[in-house]
């Protein structure tokens, strides 16, 4: 029996190993024809380019500083970024150890030449070639140095080395080309974020001018190699910086409802957080310079843990959901608003607390380690791709609670998988968690993705009292709960496409068993290694293997290659999703149109459009992209109007309808935002001195000719010594005929030939252009050149009379670094005139709060300001206050102090903010207010008068201006005008 059993065997196997051959040349035959006939396929190249593709994911890095006592050493260091899975790091040197211990790891470095290093490097050329040949050829390719930063901002920190940046950058790429790796290694330098003015919103930024001649050959030459722009942005200094305007809640990535989004007025893009929108005015930055293929790469950016009572917001809290948020934000791979298409890269600053470092405190609480290696908090990254195995907060989860009704369990469900925008996918027909098909279950799973978006916050697992949060996971089977340890720290690489080519369709009659499939597999791939077409089993696998369910059509899983997006229309809920990696839509989390698209959905999703819906016409918001009906005048969503459609010029401008007020294009409400300065935020001291040694302030050699006019109509005052002290708030939307503005302003000055000049909302654009104006070589100035570089926007004084001091007192309640600027000028033998200048906390209707009025700071600042000023015999205090007789009530004056427009002309209104007298603001929301004024206390001088300048428009300037009049969008041309302020020219003379 066995002999026959064995020869009965013998003839089985022969006839299967014919069988099987012609079987595998047959699908040899085939599968060679699709990946012949597929050459040039999504697929052929996703396989070929898998490395490549994974090098160009946006990533998440950290830059590591060594002013750490007891640093680990180099390959301690190294096998600690192996634990914790950090494969991005950027040094500030090229320590040699450190290389070494990277050698055959798959972490990647950026090295850096220290600022102490340019002048050599940028002087010679030998210089350059050595640096490389010491610290890259001697270690690459083992270490993987992706990047070699030259200096860290260099044009703020040493502006003297700022002419050697370019050619040092040149240089040493001149090295890597001689040594064959410049096309393996990039190399940039990081810049300050304050190189950026006018920053927000970012449609409007533009490089500082005075670092023009310096930053566009810089980005012409990273155009040139394919290298980006390397930018240090801190959310949390722009914060810092500008507290009361830019709420803590968009620094910190945390989700916003539509009212919080900041809204470029320009683009009409919405922002959610600080940090893309500082990365957008880079991108716009670079586009006035015709600078548009160059990327963005943020060489630094983090939150600090710590700090002293000057930095309150510098907390454990507020880092952990700074850099937790970041991390996701970026592996979300979502973009910009402005470039949706592309996400950059960040390193987070830094891996370890610098001990070492000088004050103040927050210097030393950067880090998300301490430098013995724990960790300073535990980051809420799970789910959010393989960075930092630190995660090791106790997991827990949201499910639906036993016990709670059907109907009250469907609503919470409904309103978690719409409004909440839970990822609720996996709960589809044929998903992964679809079975078991209850409420409770796929409550439980919608409740747990809403929890786990939210960052487990307090609140996030109630859902009306019918979820309850536990430590036991919830997944079951292949359905993995978001925050599961099962895929923590884990980025899914794959994307679901019907986009099979017509050669791998052939394949579906195909069918294989799991075992089977195995088998097969390693034949084929033992074959393609003696082949020209190089397979991996699971890419075969890709192709054979063809996923069904009654409710899913066929679909094929590869990995997805980088290709440039488009914009996708959802067929369950019509928005329009932005161009973006992203496979779901964005509103109801229904897969795209190169998904599979589910043939019916349980009634917890959003509903299907109508089949009549596609046949509407429609309109897609530019703010959103929410695809409107063609007869809707606004969004549906955002409320953003509809695109122009007509041209008409002054005709019923002064629209009062409801939106009127809502209009986010007044010019007073869009302040020009504190630049942010890195690792520092500035203190403003006051400054008492001499003014020959101003320490800062520049003072300029007082005019030797007298500035002595004679006031016309001045009753007994005729003939006497007069003075004219001029108060002008400069500042309206820089990228609106900024120069032909101020040279109008410089026309004014010339013509009325003021004493003295109190600026206010001065920027350093402003500041260069009044420096380089004839009519400026006359005054002594309050502020230098150095310092206007630095602030972003301030108040100046001008005299053409000797000037004893310079001084600035900061408001100790102001949210957006008010200060009251004093100027002690010589008017004649032992009589000083004290002139004191501020721009009080400004009212602020717009968005993220359109009630931010600040009245009550304001009312203070005027109170702290007078009491200061009183103890002075001749003080005249003038500037922008900002004030609102209605809601701030009546300046605040003591006995012997005098309103002077209120008492020479009680008849007039004197508005200085105006929108329908000025036509430069035509289409703004109504507002007439006597913003600015001079309030005055004068013992040896009387006032002569006061009057208006600037109201005239400026010849032959004009500028377009879209505005809504009765429900139809309209494009204005409007006349230019000065400021969107009037001038105050407040004339005195001794008694």
């Amino acid at each position: 029996m066995r002999k026959q059993s064995s020869s009965s065997s013998s003839m089985a196997i022969t006839k299967l190993t014919t069988l099987l051959t012609i079987y595998s040349f047959f699908v040899l035959t085939l599968l060679l024809s699709t990946l012949s006939q597929a050459k040039s396929s999504p697929l052929v190249t996703d396989i070929k380019q898998q490395n490549h593709d994974q090098d160009n994911q946006p990533f998440v890095g950290v830059n590591i500083g060594v002013d750490v006592s007891n640093l680990l050493s180099a390959s301690d260091l190294v096998s600690f970024l192996q634990v914790q899975k950090i494969n991005h790091i950027r040094l500030y040197d090229a320590d040699p150890d450190i290389l070494k211990a990277l050698a055959k790891t798959k972490i990647r470095v950026i090295i850096s030449v220290p600022n102490n290093q340019i002048l050599a490097i940028g002087s010679s050329n030998t210089t350059a070639a050595a640096w490389i040949g010491r610290n890259v050829v001697a270690y690459y390719p083992e270490t993987l140095i992706t990047g070699v930063s030259v200096g860290d901002e260099v044009l703020t920190t040493i502006p003297s080395s700022a002419p050697l940046l370019l050619p040092a950058i040149q240089s040493l790429y001149n090295a890597l080309v001689a040594a064959n790796l410049h096309s393996q290694i990039m190399v940039s330098t990081p810049l300050a974020a304050s190189i950026i003015l006018d920053p927000f919103p970012p449609s409007q930024a533009f490089f500082n001018q005075s670092l023009v001649q310096i930053v566009l050959p810089l980005l012409q030459f990273l155009s040139k190699t394919g290298s980006p722009l390397m930018m240090n942005l801190y959310p949390y200094y722009v914060f810092m910086q500008n507290k009361g305007v830019v709420p803590l809640d968009n620094a910190l990535f945390k989700p916003l409802t539509p009212s919080k989004e900041m809204v470029d007025p320009n683009t009409l893009l919405h922002y959610t957080n600080v940090l893309d929108a500082m990365i957008d005015a880079a991108y716009f930055s670079m586009k006035n310079l015709n600078i548009t293929d160059v990327v963005v790469l943020v060489t630094e950016s983090g939150w600090p843990s710590k700090g002293d009572s000057k930095e309150p917001y510098a907390t454990v809290d507020n880092a952990d959901t700074y850099n937790s948020n970041l991390i996701k934000h970026i592996l979300d791979r979502s973009g910009t608003p402005l470039h949706p298409e592309t996400t950059s890269s960040v390193y987070i600053y830094e891996l370890f607390n610098e001990d070492l470092r000088s004050p103040p405190v927050s210097e030393a609480n950067w880090g998300l380690f301490y430098g013995n290696s724990t960790p300073v908090y535990l980051l809420h990254v799970s789910g959010s791709g393989s960075f930092l195995a630190n995660d090791t907060t106790n997991r827990t989860y949201c499910i639906a609670m036993d016990g709670v009704d059907s109907k009250t369990l469907q609503a919470a469900l409904d309103w978690a998988c719409g409004p909440g925008r839970a990822n609720c996918s996996e709960i589809q027909p044929g998903e992964a968690c679809y079975s078991p098909n209850n409420i409770k279950s796929h409550a439980s799973y919608a409740f747990d993705s809403y929890y786990q978006r939210e960052g487990k916050a307090a609140g996030s697992c109630d859902f009306k009292g019918v979820a309850t949060i536990t430590t036991t996971d919830p997944s079951h089977g292949s359905c993995i709960f978001p925050g599961s340890k099962k895929v923590s720290n884990k980025t899914r690489q794959v994307v679901n496409s019907t986009q099979v080519s017509g050669a791998a369709a052939r394949l579906r009659f195909i069918g294989f068993g799991r075992n089977g499939i195995s088998g097969v597999c390693k034949e084929l791939v033992i074959f393609f290694a003696t082949t020209k077409y190089k397979a991996s089993c699971s890419s075969i696998f890709s192709i054979l293997v063809q996923k069904r369910s009654s409710a899913n059509p066929t679909r094929t899983f590869f990995f997805a290659p980088h290709v440039k997006m488009a914009s996708w229309a959802c067929k369950m809920c019509t928005f329009v999703n932005p161009p973006s990696q992203k496979t779901t839509c964005q509103i109801c989390l229904s897969p795209s149109a190169s998904s599979p698209t589910p043939s019916s959905s349980p009634s917890l999703h959003s509903p299907s459009s109508s089949s009549s819906s596609a046949s509407i016409p429609k309109w897609s918001c530019k703010a959103c992209t929410f695809l409107n009906p063609y007869k809707n005048s606004n969004c549906e969503v955002c409320d953003t109007r509809a695109p122009v459609s007509t041209i008409s010029s002054f005709e019923d401008l002064n629209d009062t309808g409801p939106d009127a007020d809502l209009d986010p294009s007044v010019g007073s409400v869009f302040l020009p935002l504190r630049r942010c300065n890195k690792r520092k935020v500035p203190d403003i001291v006051e400054v008492d001195r001499d003014s020959s040694n101003l320490d800062g302030f520049r003072c300029l050699k007082a005019s030797d000719k007298a500035a002595a006019t004679v006031l016309e109509n001045a009753g007994s005052g005729m003939g006497l010594t007069t003075l004219k002290i001029l108060s002008y708030n400069v500042w309206f939307r820089e990228d609106l005929e900024l120069h032909k503005r101020m040279k109008a302003l410089g026309e004014l000055i010339q013509v009325h030939s003021p004493d003295i000049i109190c600026f206010q909302e001065v920027t350093p654009n402003i500041y260069d252009i009044f420096q380089q104006s004839s009519w400026w070589r006359v005054y002594n100035c309050s502020v230098s050149s150095q310092m206007a570089l630095l602030r972003p926007y301030f108040c100046m004084q001008l005299s053409k009379l000797p000037v004893k001091s310079f001084s600035c007192k900061p408001f100790g309640n102001s949210a957006m670094g008010r200060e009251l600027c004093v100027a002690e000028v010589e008017v004649q033998r032992e009589k000083s005139l004290i002139v004191a200048t501020s721009h009080l906390e400004s009212p602020c209707p717009g968005p993220p709060k359109w009630d931010q009025m600040y009245s009550k700071e304001r009312v203070e600042q005027a109170m702290e300001a007078v009491n200061f000023l009183k103890k002075n015999q001749n003080v005249v205090f003038g500037g922008d206050m900002n004030w609102d007789d209605k809601l701030d009530g009546q300046f605040p004056l003591l006995d012997g102090w005098t309103d002077a427009w209120a008492d020479l002309k009680p008849g007039e209104n004197g508005w200085t903010y105006d929108t329908k007298s000025n036509l430069m603001l035509s289409g703004n929301r109504p507002l007439q207010k006597r913003l600015d004024r001079f309030v005055c206390h004068l013992h040896d001088f009387k006032i002569g008068g006061i009057e208006m300048i600037g109201m005239d428009a400026i010849p032959g300037v004009s500028y377009c201006k879209e505005k809504k009049v009765r429900n139809e969008i309209k494009k204005l041309e409007l006349p230019v005008l000065p400021s969107d302020h009037y001038g105050l020219l407040l004339t005195i003379c001794s008694q």
